[in-house]
């Protein structure tokens, strides 16, 4: 841990469409779909731990076991691995028998119980088909909400109770309540992109993307296709937008060893290796 008062070492390292972070053990993880595998930042330098052809990662997660949580976007399961990354469990359909289609991304609460998204089909014209999961502790998959146009970021705000998702293609921030790990009541708007002052993306399927409460209880939201960040306080009012230089911010991760916000993205999304960064959010 860095001193009191001290800046951390800058934080900007080239990825190819990176998503999912997260911190654990004082390093930091994040995906690249395009190459199956999950990066490690740990000491400045940045390394391969984690490889399977076909998984087209787009989550990683701390299982509080000492193991992680993968979501295979392409691949259509969840794997639950060790600390080696050893396979653990490979989820590929929920409770009732039904496929669990392009798993999106994730949040793993303190007990290391799993949450996340099915988005459904990035198009306009697509049908409402994305769905919000829970995984417990016996890797049990449970459908607990569905009816989204394109579920994308998701994120439970353990100290209020609330369970946030980004129906992307609405361009619209869900929150519900929640009343036990797994349970939570309906899905209202929280936020609505459309009604905001600013100016509308260029980029027509732009909507919002990852999601991260602070400290404050102010929810960050990943404008995927507008290259910038929307900051609301925990009451929905908009406080600041920040702009960060990859068009296609994806998501984020809270880096407490270093106290900074890990930001992620990709400067294209229409041909591979789809490069990007992974960065400290401006402040």
């Amino acid at each position: 841990m860095r001193a009191a008062g001290s800046p951390a070492a800058p934080l900007d390292e080239p990825a190819d469409y990176p998503e999912g972070p997260t911190v654990a053990g004082g390093a930091l993880y994040w995906t690249e779909m395009p190459n199956d595998r999950v990066q490690r930042h740990r000491d400045g330098r940045t390394a391969t731990v984690w490889q399977e052809a076909g998984c087209g990662p787009t989550s990683i997660k701390a299982d509080a076991r000492g193991g992680f949580w993968i979501l295979c976007h392409l691949g259509n399961r969840v794997l639950r691995v060790d600390g080696n990354f050893k396979a653990l469990a490979r989820l590929e359909q929920d409770g009732a028998g039904r496929a669990l289609s392009s798993p999106n991304d994730a949040f793993a609460d303190r007990r290391g119980q799993l949450y996340f998204t099915l988005s459904g089909i990035f198009h306009l014209q697509a049908p409402a088909e994305g769905a919000i999961y829970f995984v417990d502790l016996q890797d049990r998959v449970q459908r607990i909400a569905d009816g989204l146009r394109y579920a994308n970021g998701v994120h439970l705000d353990e100290k209020r109770a609330r369970l946030y998702v980004s129906e992307h293609l609405q361009r619209r921030v869900l929150v519900a309540e929640l009343a036990a790990p797994g349970k939570i009541g309906p899905l209202r708007v929280f936020f609505d992109l459309n009604a905001t002052p600013l100016l509308r993306p260029q980029y027509p399927n732009a909507g919002p993307d990852g999601l991260l409460v602070d400290r404050t209880g102010a929810l960050h939201i990943a404008e995927y296709g507008a290259g910038r960040v929307l900051v609301v306080s925990a009451q929905g009012q908009l406080q600041r937008s920040v702009a960060v230089p990859m068009q296609f911010v994806t998501n984020f991760a809270y880096w407490a060893e270093r106290d900074q916000i890990v930001v992620t993205g990709a400067f294209r999304n229409d041909s591979a290796p789809m490069r990007g960064r992974v960065i400290a959010l401006p402040h």
